[in-house]
């Protein structure tokens, strides 16, 4: 075995030697004082977004190309080229890979690398169009729309319009965003702070610290969420952590878990309705509220002792209506439950 592990060893580096790499480079820069929206088409590499007040926009991109030989690196980069399309308000600039261009010749030993740094001036709305590769943009302000796949999505600020994110696969790490609209699948998410979010997140995972608005639709996954003011959407056999709710809470749960575990004594309004759903719900000490609760029998629940409920008639069969007041009559908080079987969790 030790001979074996040697020889493979000896084979990596020998590869590694053998190696060769051949680049070239596209640099032009462009007067923005017509411009109003830049697109940006990329594979194989890594976009930075820098911001500037004002002056041109400056394209660097690095096309790096590694074979088993400086003939084949060559060859393959030279079906890689850069176009540029400027049409009055627009510009478009894509990475072309060429007809030429066969899987076998892009995945048989070569490694293909095209970088692209990009310096745009405030005020041009931005989008990036990339796959298998990374994107970073450190502070925008205004609209700026991704479709990534098989990729990494990371950002410091994003202010003064709506960042639209398009992606599949990878993680999506902001700092601070005033108003996200993403489509998500099979992402890792970590979200400081935010005032506005719109999500549809198909199996994913992460943090989301802290919310002003977050509208949701979710299938599977499991996500935790921080201080959350305002929370309403559906999900299906989804998992949440929430720790915190300031003010509403209207979910449509499916066959998933949502635990909340502090409801602010001020809150205005919790309304869930959710089926095969294990539910559960803090609210603070000295919080008070009306509350409805419809059921049927398969539902197991753990009310607070001093919760007194009245039964009424539901005008549904096989289904329970409970209806009272709870905790602080200072408060007026309402809360409307709508449960069928799971588990419902109450303190």
């Amino acid at each position: 075995m030790k001979t074996i592990l040697i020889l493979c060893s000896m084979l990596l580096v020998s590869l590694s030697l053998s190696a060769q790499t051949s680049k070239k480079e596209f640099q032009k820069s462009y007067d923005s004082k017509e411009l109003k929206e830049i697109v940006i088409t990329n594979r194989y590499g890594q976009i930075e977004v820098e911001q500037t007040a004002g002056g041109p926009v400056e394209v660097d991109i690095t096309m790096a190309v590694t074979a088993r030989s400086s003939a084949k690196a060559d060859e393959i980069l030279s079906y890689i080229s850069i176009n540029d399309v400027g049409s009055g308000s627009f510009l478009n600039i894509e990475a072309d890979y060429g007809k030429n261009m066969t899987l076998d010749q892009m995945f048989s030993g070569v490694n293909i690398n095209v970088g692209c740094k990009l310096r745009i001036p405030a005020g041009l709305k931005l989008r990036l169009i990339h796959s298998e590769g990374n994107v970073f943009v450190d502070n925008f302000s205004g609209d700026l729309t991704v479709d990534l796949k098989t990729g990494n999505f990371q950002a410091g600020t994003l202010k003064a319009g709506e960042f639209y994110i398009k992606q599949d696969g990878g993680s999506l790490i902001i700092s601070s965003v005033e108003q996200l609209n993403g489509e998500l699948k099979s992402c890792d998410l970590k979200i400081e702070e935010a005032q506005e979010v719109k999500l549809h997140a198909t199996g994913c995972t992460g943090t989301l610290a802290s919310v002003d608005d977050l509208t949701i639709t979710s299938q599977g996954g499991r996500l935790q969420l921080g201080q959350i003011e305002r929370m309403s959407g559906t999900s299906q056999m989804t998992k949440y952590e929430i720790q915190d709710i300031g003010d509403e809470l209207s979910m449509d749960l499916k066959m998933g878990e949502i635990n909340v575990r502090n409801i602010h004594f001020n809150f205005s309004k919790v309304d869930l309705t959710a089926s095969m759903t294990k539910v559960g719900l803090t609210f603070m000490q000295d919080a008070g509220y009306d509350i409805e609760l419809r059921h049927n029998k398969n539902l197991k629940m753990d009310l607070p002792r001093g919760m007194k409920l009245k039964s009424e008639p539901a005008g549904e069969k096989n289904v329970e209506l409970k209806t009272g007041f709870v905790g602080n009559s200072q408060y007026d908080g309402k809360v409307y439950l709508d449960i069928r079987s799971g588990n419902l969790f109450i303190q």
